[in-house]
């Protein structure tokens, strides 16, 4: 990892590591770069996505999961958007 880089890992409060947001941003650059774990599903529910995308059917909702936020974040938030903010 580079000095200049900063990684802030936030766990869902289900305590599932499924659910985990990773930022990472440089402190020369005033972009937040942001990654998703995409929760994996059972074979035949990828099968049937698969089918139905292959054949145009999108939800107009589209694809969720959720995550809920800790308490404990919020500090890690703040400066995640202080630097977005150039604070």
């Amino acid at each position: 990892m580079t000095e200049n880089m900063t990684n802030e890992i936030l766990i869902c409060e289900c305590e599932n590591v499924e659910h985990q947001l990773v930022f990472r941003y440089f402190t020369d650059e005033d972009v937040v770069y942001m990654s998703v774990h995409l929760c994996k599903m059972p074979f035949w529910r990828r099968l049937w996505h698969g089918v139905k995308y292959i054949f145009g059917h999108s939800s107009r909702y589209g694809d969720f999961d959720e995550f809920i936020f800790n308490r404990e974040d919020a500090d890690k938030l703040e400066e995640i958007v202080s630097h977005m903010k150039g604070e």
